[in-house]
């Protein structure tokens, strides 16, 4: 399995000569088999790193890493500090589905040793599945969506209307509703029909 992590640069060829010490990497304790485990929090895709990603004074590390020995969970519950949720996320890497988490995490559980690491686009780098895993998520959401509901699109489109503020209602009667953005019209049914 392949995750990445940003490193500072200062301590990349360390990494990358020595590996990394889940003592020394590790930043997060999560409960895992008989109770809490430190592990290395890594991500799927190097963009999803929002705070790292693009940043000088930071390399961003490749890590092939053995899908038996990673976890994945919701970064979103990690950023709500909601432990319930976050605990219920969490998932051996191998039962996965790509797209089924909004922010999701890659849990290293042991210490990395330096054949796994390289740099990010040193070498001929394998090809990335995603290149931005929220992305995935929202897509692959409404395409759920569309596919459970028929009147999904009119419903989309309608809530989309009520909620910009840059769309102005003209009027509303009889179950439709007439919006104006952009100086063009919509004529949308409302979802309740009323």
């Amino acid at each position: 399995m392949i995750v990445y992590y940003h490193i500072p640069e200062d301590k990349a060829k360390d990494a990358i000569s020595f590996g990394m010490k889940l003592s020394e990497y590790g930043n997060f304790l999560i409960n895992i088999g008989n109770g809490p485990k430190n592990v290395i929090t890594a991500y799927l895709c190097p963009a999803d790193d929002i705070k790292r990603y693009n940043r000088s004074g930071y390399t961003c590390l490749c890590i092939d890493f053995p899908i038996e020995k990673t976890y994945i969970m919701e970064g979103v519950y990690l950023e709500t500090e909601n432990t319930q949720a976050l605990k219920a996320s969490l998932t051996k890497a191998a039962e996965y589905r790509l797209g089924s988490y909004r922010k999701p995490l890659a849990l290293i559980t042991t210490t990395v040793f330096a054949e796994r690491i390289k740099v990010l686009g040193k070498y001929m780098d394998v090809p990335m599945i995603v290149d931005d895993s929220e992305e995935l998520y929202l897509k692959n959401a409404l395409l759920e969506l569309e596919e459970g509901d028929s009147g999904y699109y009119e419903k989309a489109l309608y809530g989309y209307l009520t909620v910009t503020k840059e769309a102005h209602m003209l009027y509303e009667k009889n179950g439709y509703a007439e919006y104006i953005l952009n100086k063009r019209k919509y004529i949308v049914r409302k979802p309740d029909g009323k």
